[in-house]
């Protein structure tokens, strides 16, 4: 039998559906999800949780020629029509210029920049927006940027700054927190672009290079008028709890608390902003790996709470089913928040939490 070839997919590219062509592991050689298995939602949540740069389709899969980036583009037309979405993108937009233009200044110049100017731009997207769940929502829908750096960070921002209003920080501890996620992927525009954008699977070699953006970015922070809880997230970021994050391997209390916290903001905003070829994933995809896997990697102390506001921020919504029916969460299951209580359109209930081949596959 003649072997099928396969083709390297970058994680950003993956569309649910796709069958992995070998056997997708972590960095520890960990299995994930066999060879032969069909990709799904929950599937893409945890290669991108384990920092999985890209795995290997077969090449005959006909999701591949389905890539069209114009029909992507349409299914958010309704969104895109939004009055409020419209105003905020443009904001978005603006402020967006705003960051690329400062990091690249401090990148090329290595002088100060306007701090202070920067959070209050975000604090203006977060304050403008109707609710927490629509900016969440319409972050989601915000298409890809040239440089995917410069959304990523802006988008890491906005998450911290809704965290930082959630852990009741005080203004001050607001405005770092914000700064953490502006500054926390500095040290990536430092790294090869070769290697950041590689589609194929990372060398060793390779991998060091991502593993010291860190470091990279603390060291052009860490003369510069920037706190120093600020400068120890951008330090920490990729530190986990289980000892397996870097550039240390630090574990649990020897990771700072605003590394804690943005390496949240950071895994959530990977895990569901939309890319060019997939929309993002469900936040409940997302919610149900934390709660899995998250609880070994992430501070326990900041993530429940997060999540548990996160959750409550759906309630009310209307969702998509994995049976195809369609109603709103009317009830958070505190004991697992990925799997509340659906009120369906016939006006039955159905509660996630024991009806276990169901889940939540769209919030509208």
């Amino acid at each position: 039998m003649e072997e099928r070839k396969v083709k390297f997919v970058p994680v950003s590219n993956i569309i649910p559906g796709m069958i992995a062509a070998n056997d997708i592991c972590n960095r520890n050689n960990e299995l994930i999800i066999p060879k032969d298995s069909v990709i799904d939602g929950a599937g893409i949540t945890r290669i991108t949780l384990f920092e999985i740069i890209s795995v290997t389709v077969y090449a005959d899969d006909p999701l591949l020629l389905q890539i069209n980036e114009q029909n992507f583009q349409n299914q958010f037309a309704s969104q895109e029509e939004k009055e409020e979405f419209i105003g905020f993108r443009k904001n978005y937009n603006s402020t967006l210029e705003l960051v690329s233009k400062e990091l690249k200044l401090l990148l090329n110049e290595g002088q100060e920049i306007d701090y202070e100017k920067l959070v209050d731009e975000v604090d203006k997207l977060v304050y403008k927006s109707q609710s927490k769940y629509h900016i969440f929502n319409m972050l989601h829908d915000i298409k890809t940027f040239s440089d995917e750096t410069f959304r990523h960070t802006l988008n890491v921002a906005i998450i911290n700054n809704i965290f930082a209003e959630w852990l009741k920080m005080d203004e001050k501890g607001k405005k770092d927190l914000t700064l953490c996620g502006l500054l926390h992927d500095l040290g990536k525009l430092f790294v090869d672009p070769d290697v950041l954008r590689k589609p194929g699977k990372l060398t060793d070699e390779e991998f060091e290079q991502i593993k010291q953006h860190p470091v990279l970015g603390y060291n052009c922070l860490k003369n510069k008028n920037v706190p120093d809880n600020v400068k120890q997230g951008v330090l920490l970021h990729h530190e986990r709890s289980d000892g397996l994050g870097y550039p240390y391997g630090f574990k649990n209390d020897e990771i700072a608390p605003f590394a804690a916290i943005t390496a949240i903001a950071d895994a959530y905003e990977a895990m569901t902003a939309t890319r060019v070829y997939r929309k993002g994933l469900s936040p409940f995809d997302v919610i149900r790996i934390f709660e899995v896997d998250g609880k070994k990697q992430f501070d326990p102390v900041y993530l429940f709470p997060l999540l548990k506001h996160m959750t409550n921020t759906y309630l009310q919504h209307r969702v998509v089913l994995s049976n195809g029916l369609t109603g709103k969460i009317v009830l958070i299951n505190k004991d697992e928040l990925s799997r509340p209580m659906v009120m369906l359109d016939d006006e039955t209930f159905l509660d996630l939490s024991k009806s276990r081949g169901v889940q939540i596959t769209e919030v509208q």
